[in-house]
């Protein structure tokens, strides 16, 4: 099974480790601290655990993280 998520879900952008959102963040910014937790993030690392993370509750707890299902 293959699970989408919400193109605009902003999984660049959102702390994996506390789920704080940073409002913007231009992509020349690789790498960031969280501020509300000081997490160092690798922007692609912390991108592709934020997708897992929105795919699986989607699916095992049906979560609204506007997954669709393709």
């Amino acid at each position: 099974m293959l699970v989408g998520i919400d193109r605009w879900y902003p999984s660049s952008k959102r702390c994996s480790e506390c789920g704080h959102t940073v409002a913007k963040m231009p992509l020349s910014v690789r790498d960031w601290v969280c501020p509300e937790c000081g997490s160092l993030h690798d922007r692609d690392v912390n991108a592709a655990r934020n997708v897992l993370t929105a795919g699986l509750a989607g699916l095992v707890c049906g979560e609204n993280v506007s997954p669709v299902l393709l």
